[in-house]
């Protein structure tokens, strides 16, 4: 292209030369062009002279166009554009990467500089914010945030969602149930929403709310029957152990104990034999001085779901002298004639009745059927203040090698009395 541009114009100035030199310009020649009312005249060398002008004009513009090259630098600024771009989701995957793998510092550090990228989305920010948050920055965490619900409306609900999962990670429990019932308006069967307000009454044990909200989880099945009755009896418990409305200071003694028995009459019929239900129940009731009470709720669970760790309880506890109770717990070793647990709780019932013959007889078959540290326990000390020093010594030493618990405080006899 520059040779030919060269060659045209050596043509150019050669022709001129010869034109000159042939006496041309002495007699140059007319043209005439009329068009209408309008007439162009001039010399035929000065229109030679301006189309050759013209061509090396058009010429040397084209030139310049393919030195310079316009497609050139539109090919330039897209490769540009594309690179910037490869680059930017580059640091995007790769702040991802790091994500996943847990460093969160340089998963933090890509994606705050991928932020401004075309490309970037709200995935960007959410993750930069929970990367923050295990770098333990607040400040920095709430911002992301912040800047999300800001840029993408849109993603408001999902923003809010991670905002409440980091305040309950971080023990903001009112500001995260505050964000809670916001989305539950918008959110009513989002299952992640509804275990996580779970979780935040139970931790601020708002017995009441968390019960209202069970049969919701049930029935969209976000947690099995099981759950749910694991939940409701926890809910029960919690409802004894609640102090009563008004001043606790002021609330007497009589009044606790009334309000006890009227959420035991409420209660369903299958915590009234529940193994751990009566046992807070009964230690409550005992608490409060009603022994009488809290035997009679035991002797009915028992007598309807017997269970070796309720029968030890009610060995085990003060419930004071009553005739009556041995006289239960004997009825019920007619139909368990062999269960160890039964036989040591008769010994420590005929011990506070003080009934030493029988309780060492208990005792002793407690030990030939199911041997047990507290069934040697008993019997040493039983033995050795009655006077059986050696034998209460042997049984000691099994009670030593076997220990598990401490004994209960029992009534011991005297050396000198002992009544069968």
């Amino acid at each position: 292209m520059i040779k030919l541009f060269i060659y045209s114009l050596l043509a150019i100035v050669v022709a001129l030369v010869l034109s000159l030199y042939s006496g041309f310009p002495g007699d140059p020649g007319y043209l005439l062009i009329a068009f209408g009312d309008y007439t162009f005249e001039t010399s035929i060398f000065a229109l030679l002279a301006a189309a050759a002008l013209l061509y090396v004009l058009v010429r040397a513009i084209l030139l310049v166009f393919h030195w310079i090259n316009p497609w050139h630098l539109v090919r330039y600024g897209r490769n540009y554009s594309r690179q910037r771009k490869a680059k930017a989701r580059s640091k995007s995957t790769e702040g991802l990467l790091y994500f996943i793998r847990g460093n969160w510092q340089s998963s933090y550090s890509l994606l705050s500089k991928s932020k401004n990228d075309a490309d970037a989305t709200v995935v960007n920010y959410l993750v930069a914010a929970f990367a923050a948050y295990e770098m333990g920055n607040r400040e920095l965490w709430m911002q992301w945030l912040q800047k999300a619900e800001e840029d993408y409306p849109s993603a408001r609900s999902t923003t809010n969602s991670l905002k409440a999962q980091l305040l309950f990670k971080s023990g903001q429990l009112e500001q995260c149930l505050a964000v809670l019932e916001q989305l539950k308006k918008s959110s009513l069967n989002d299952a992640t929403l509804l275990q996580l307000l779970k979780k935040v009454y139970v931790e601020l044990e708002d017995w009441e709310k968390l019960g209202a909200l069970v049969p919701t989880l049930e029935k969209l099945k976000i947690i099995d029957k099981a759950e749910a009755e694991k939940i409701q009896k926890r809910i029960f418990v919690e409802r004894l152990y609640a102090p009563p409305p008004g001043d606790s200071a002021q609330v007497s003694r009589e009044a606790t104990v009334a309000r006890l028995f009227k959420l035991w009459k409420k209660a369903l019929p299958r915590y009234r034999e529940d193994e751990k239900v009566v046992k807070h129940y009964t230690e409550l009731l005992i608490k409060y001085g009603e022994k009488e009470e809290a035997s009679k709720v035991m002797e009915t669970a028992l007598s309807r779901n017997f269970s070796d760790a309720m029968v030890l309880r009610y060995g085990e506890q003060d419930l004071g002298t009553n005739p009556q109770q041995l006289i239960h717990a004997e009825g019920w070793l007619k139909a368990r004639p062999a269960n160890g647990a039964l036989l040591l709780s008769l010994g420590r019932i005929c011990m506070r009745n003080q009934l030493w013959g029988k309780a060492k007889n208990y005792y002793r078959a407690s030990i030939k059927i199911s041997p047990g540290a507290e069934a040697y326990g008993e019997l040493g000390r039983l033995l050795k203040h009655l006077g059986e020093y050696e034998a209460g010594e042997k049984y000691l030493k099994n009670y030593g090698d076997l220990i598990g618990a401490d004994l209960p405080e029992l009534p011991l006899p005297s050396p000198t009395k002992v009544t069968h």
